[in-house]
Formats: C-alpha cells, structure tokens, sequence
C-alpha cells in the first residue's frame, strides 16, 4: 500500500474508483454526510467539486494497493483570517476489502504529516456517536471535546449525535503562521 496526494486533474478511472470507495461508505452506513443510495453520478460530481475547490493548503490523501484506491482523508483549510492555524479533517473512507488493514491509520498520520508541513496547528473532526470511528480517533491521540445532540439523521431518519474531537500538532503562536 502506497499514500499520495490527489490533484486536480484527476484521472477518469482515479474518480470512478473514488465515486466507489465514496459510495460503498454511504452503503455501509459510514457518517460521511450522505445519505443512502448515493449514485454514482452523485459520487462522481462529489469528488469532481471537491478537488475543483481545493487550494494550495488542502490536500486530498489515497491510498492505493496493487488494485487500485483503498482509502482516502481530505484536508479543508478554516477560511477564516483568525483560524489560519486549524484545518478540518473530513471524508476518512477505507473500503471494504482494505478495512483492518492499518489503512485508516496510516492515512491519517500521512494527513498529520501534511498539516504539520502546511503550517497548521490545531486539526477537528467529527463522527457519529458510538461508532467504530469515535474509539479509533481516541486510539489515534483526538481529544473529544464535546457532542452535539442530533446532529445529523441517519438512513432511516433518526436524529444522531456527533462526537467532536480535536487535535493539537505543534507548539508555537497560531498568530506567527
């Protein structure tokens, strides 16, 4: 397994495996924003949007095997002028046939990499509460900092709650970037 950035010109067979990997997640029941059935038009102009808005300090991580795309995380820069130091982390997908493979956890500390190297200090996310995910991120070194009650609804409708987390990069005065 190999990680490397995504750019812009992405290739056509790099966005179908993507609209797959981004697919397969939703239909699964992963926390990624979308709900069941994503097509994979919806999925291919997801990626396509996604990678348009990308700027010089986000980043679009994959990681591949001998078969093609198994993972990816994204790095989206706070626009802010007071928040030039955080960056939200999104969109962490591992596909089926890579899961328990260390895949989620090699992509992440790629992405800390990266943040580090952009400058960037202080990273958030967010998962569902109670799943798989909210344990691995505490495994990972996050911090929750706190959860918002009904967040976002499920496949069936139900208001779920979102674990915030947090993690501090490096020492210095955010000011000083």
């Amino acid at each position: 397994m190999w990680i490397e950035p995504l750019s812009r010109d992405v290739s056509a067979s790099d966005l179908d495996e993507l609209a797959e990997l981004l697919s397969g997640a939703v239909a699964s029941g992963a926390w990624v924003s979308f709900l069941p059935p994503l097509s994979p038009e919806r999925a291919r102009g997801f990626w396509h949007n996604a990678l348009e808005r990308a700027h010089d300090r986000s980043v679009t991580l994959v990681a591949r095997d001998e078969r093609g795309i198994v993972g990816s995380v994204q790095l989206h820069p706070a626009a802010a002028p007071n928040q030039q130091h955080r960056a939200d982390v999104a969109k962490l997908l591992v596909h089926p046939r890579a899961r328990r493979r260390g895949v989620g956890r090699a992509l992440m500390q790629e992405l800390e990499k990266w943040a580090t190297l952009a400058g960037f200090t202080l990273l958030t996310l967010d998962t569902r509460r109670g799943d798989t995910a909210e344990h691995f991120y505490l495994r990972l070194g996050w911090t929750a900092a706190g959860v918002i009650p009904g967040y976002a609804v499920d496949a069936n409708g139900t208001a779920r709650d979102s674990v915030f987390f947090f993690k501090q990069l490096g020492a210095g005065d955010p000011r000083a970037r």
